[in-house]
């Protein structure tokens, strides 16, 4: 039986055996109700899909995200190639060094969170947008009432609205925290880090196509396989409000992850999981007060005022406030993890 062979030179059908970190197990059942695992791998040579079948767990038992040595064959199913597990066992990071001749290739969570605000010519579209709305009775009734009341109110009101959408706003920060991703414990100390992309650490704002570009280089080794972007309303807001302001500055950028799967891969959203899946809305805050996690909005510096805060020239409180907001989230990330798994 051969073994170790580089994860894509495997051939189909021949046994043999691999040292892998497994980064995901998930419990499936087929259709007829018979248990089996579906788990990712990954070594330095490529990522690859385990799949263990419930004969198999009866004799070998536990298996977790962890070092691994698989003994098995890769097989076809559904023009997808997959690794049936036969045996499995524990291996030490020494084990691991030894057979690879690396260190072990572990899965990054990027928890990331954005500020906005809306692009000044957007104020020009206000009034005409309102007025046509009025005048072909396409507006609420609330917002009808505030606009009798006081037009220009009405106005500023919609104006920073629009840093709700890409087409309308644009990106002030981006932050980013890069981590492992939790319940991973290979006994080797994995490097975190905190960036912001958009305003530097003296509070300066730096130009959105520049941010854009400096975010993108450096999510470049971000692989949807095994690795997680983190985010609260990510799949609804986030990710594609980035990718919006890309298009909108012609950066050819292909998006890190496809927002049109059923369970997108590569991303753990909060909000959704909260709802164990389902597309509901839950504010950060409310998570974190349930949570026992201290919030990231104070009496002075929260989402609904960072408009103000921009005017005022405080982009360094904006940065911090970006900041909390990802730590909370990442918080959030490791108890749900942590209860729910991945």
């Amino acid at each position: 039986m051969r073994g170790n062979i580089p994860i894509p030179e495997i051939p189909h059908g021949e046994e043999l055996w691999l040292m892998v970190v497994i980064t995901s197990v998930r419990e499936r059942r087929t259709q007829q109700g018979k248990l089996f695992l579906d788990a990712t791998a990954r070594n330095t040579t490529g990522s690859l899909a385990l799949k263990i079948w419930g004969e198999t767990l009866e004799v070998w038992k536990e298996i977790k995200p962890g070092l691994w040595g698989v003994t098995g064959r890769l097989e076809a199913f559904q023009d997808r190639s997959q690794f049936v597990v036969a045996e499995y066992r524990p291996i030490t990071i020494e084990q691991y060094r030894e057979h690879q001749g690396a260190e072990p290739v572990l899965p990054r969570a990027y928890t990331m969170d954005l500020e906005t605000l809306t692009l000044p010519d957007f104020r020009e579209r206000v009034g005409p947008q309102l007025e046509r709305s009025l005048k072909l009775g396409n507006m609420r009734f609330e917002q009808q009432q505030r606009y009798l009341e006081d037009i220009a109110a009405e106005e500023e009101r919609c104006y920073q609205l629009g840093s709700l959408s890409a087409a309308s706003g644009r990106i002030l920060s981006i932050a980013v925290h890069e981590g492992p991703i939790p319940g991973i414990d290979i006994g080797v100390e994995q490097i975190q880090q905190e960036r912001v992309f958009g305003i530097d650490q003296d509070g300066n704002e730096q130009d959105e196509k520049k941010s854009l570009l400096a975010f993108l280089e450096f999510m470049k080794g971000f692989d949807r396989e095994t690795d997680e972007l983190v985010g609260h309303n990510i799949v609804g807001f986030d990710l594609p409000f980035l990718f919006q302001r890309c298009l909108a500055h012609c950066i050819s950028a292909r998006p890190l992850v496809d927002l049109g799967e059923y369970r997108v891969q590569g991303v753990f959203d909060t909000m959704h999981q909260w709802w164990l899946g389902a597309k509901r809305f839950v504010s950060l805050d409310d998570i974190a007060w349930s949570l026992g996690i201290e919030s990231s909005k104070t009496a002075t510096v929260e989402g609904s005022k960072v408009f103000d805060l921009y005017q005022a020239g405080r982009l360094a409180e904006i940065r911090e406030y970006n900041l909390n907001d990802v730590r909370v989230t990442r918080k959030v990330y490791e108890r749900m993890v942590g209860c729910f798994g991945r």
